[in-house]
């Protein structure tokens, strides 16, 4: 109730306990028949016994949607499973759908509703995220948050005894507020309609998904956390190479691909050029590439020499192209330019833009309102760097995708920058592994668009 009040919600919110007479400055009512109008939403936080009755209640007064936070149910047991299948059986003979059991809630930015733990509030946003796991959805959000970006909608759907998440899918496909859906599941319900559904849906829109389990251990961890049986690694493998899901490995992955997917264009193909400020970066990218199937081309001699005409006489003549010592800041910029008009190169990776900063670091003797103005320019110079390779890649719809140490900022600059990009839906990821796992996953979903096209 405190999220929903703090949050700004515009509706009105009804309190029902039968001991108290007045929650939070509102109103209370012993019972939901005692109220005085049929709700939207009933957000159910009693204990798992009282639960079947609080949706009879609810079934009686016409309340057609539900989100049960309580915990206790399939997720320890037959005796809960048991109590499970009673709520749904009783949910669903009035007509009445539920999110959860075991659940965190949900979060709807464009709505101001927030109906969740923690007490922070996602602003409005592009990217939805429904996950089983409650943490991970706040541990979503939040980071979101902390990239200046945003969130259409946050679900947590728990132990899914009612609505799953191909579900959840099949809404946000339509829905306009979202362009990526960043997904997380322990197990399936109804696999075969979460397969039909997930092709569709990514003719639409990408799907970012990571599946725990993988291992014995990580599959009697699901049982035990939300009673999803994990099934096969490789069938989810498969589901997500025939379906168009972008699969991530981890939790940072499925961020750094949802947001890439927000404003790079998608590969026509797997080959790479790149250009680094630095040789181990390099070397270090094209390891990288080269493990998740990307291809680290032979530049061909017309485009060598292109490059030829205005880098350092002892560049490297190769690919990676590296700037070496001695390059200006537009050196950056026609490199990325000239590698990406290459007509057989399907995307550039962008490392270290440290030589395009047209910024020199600060004075020892920088006084600390001489270090703010500093900063300031540096946020800036970041941002108008990574606009101007935004603009390459809009330009010749390649991806640039950029990663970079901002060895000039501290901890707060770095998140200074890092909001101010995220508002332009544009990111600097740090690692060369991290620009190749997005590129790699940005080629999975522009082969699976070439082969079935936008859905009309």
């Amino acid at each position: 109730m405190n999220n929903l009040i703090n949050g700004g919600f515009e509706g009105k919110i009804y309190p029902v306990n039968p001991r108290e007479d007045e929650i939070l400055g509102l109103r209370s009512y012993p019972n939901i028949a005692a109220m005085p109008e049929t709700p939207d939403l009933a957000v159910i936080v009693v204990p798992p016994k009282s639960v079947l009755e609080v949706v009879r209640e609810c079934v009686r007064k016409g309340v057609k949607a539900g989100i049960v936070i309580t915990a206790g149910f399939a997720e320890v047991g037959e005796h809960g499973a048991r109590l499970e299948r009673e709520v749904l059986d009783a949910a669903r003979a009035g007509g009445m759908m539920l999110v959860g059991p075991n659940c965190n809630g949900i979060m709807n930015p464009f709505e101001k509703l927030y109906v969740q733990f923690p007490p922070y509030f996602v602003p409005p946003g592009p990217i939805a995220i429904v996950a089983q796991s409650g943490n991970v959805v706040d541990a979503l959000a939040r980071q979101i948050m902390l990239r200046g970006l945003g969130c259409s909608i946050c679900i947590s759907s728990g132990n899914e005894a009612d609505l799953h998440i191909e579900d959840y899918l099949e809404y946000l496909a339509e829905d306009p507020h979202t362009m990526v859906i960043l997904g997380y599941t322990e197990g399936f319900k109804a696999g075969k309609r979460f397969f039909a559904l997930a092709k569709e849906v990514s003719r639409e829109k990408p799907i970012v998904m990571i599946k725990p389990g993988t291992t014995p251990a990580g599959a009697r961890a699901s049982l035990s956390h939300t009673a999803s049986i994990a099934g096969s690694d490789a069938v989810f493998e498969a589901v997500c190479k025939q379906s168009g899901i972008v699969r991530a490995r981890n939790l940072e992955d499925l961020l750094d691909l949802g947001v890439a997917l927000l404003r790079q264009p998608l590969p026509k193909g797997i080959r790479v050029g790149i250009v680094t400020g630095g040789g181990g970066a390099g070397v270090l990218t094209t390891d990288a590439c080269a493990e998740l199937g990307l291809d680290v081309l032979s530049l061909p001699e017309e485009t060598i020499e292109e490059l030829s005409s205005f880098m350092p006489a002892w560049w490297s003549r190769s690919n990676p192209v590296d700037l070496v010592a001695g390059s200006s800041p537009d050196t950056s910029f026609r490199a990325v330019e000239t590698v990406l008009r290459c007509p057989i190169v399907d995307g550039v990776i962008m490392m270290s833009i440290m030589p395009a900063l047209r910024l020199k670091r600060p004075p020892a003797s920088a006084d600390e309102a001489d270090r703010r103005r500093w900063g300031d320019n540096l946020v800036k110079a970041v941002v108008n760097v990574l606009e101007r390779f935004g603009n390459l890649a809009d330009t010749y719809q390649k991806p640039v995708v950029v990663a970079s140490e901002q060895m000039f900022a501290d901890a707060f600059q770095e998140a200074r920058i890092t909001q101010a990009l995220g508002q332009r839906s544009l990111v600097c990821y740090h690692m060369p592994h991290q620009a190749a796992a997005v590129l790699a996953g940005l080629a999975k979903y522009g082969s699976y668009l070439q082969r079935y096209g936008k859905r009309k």
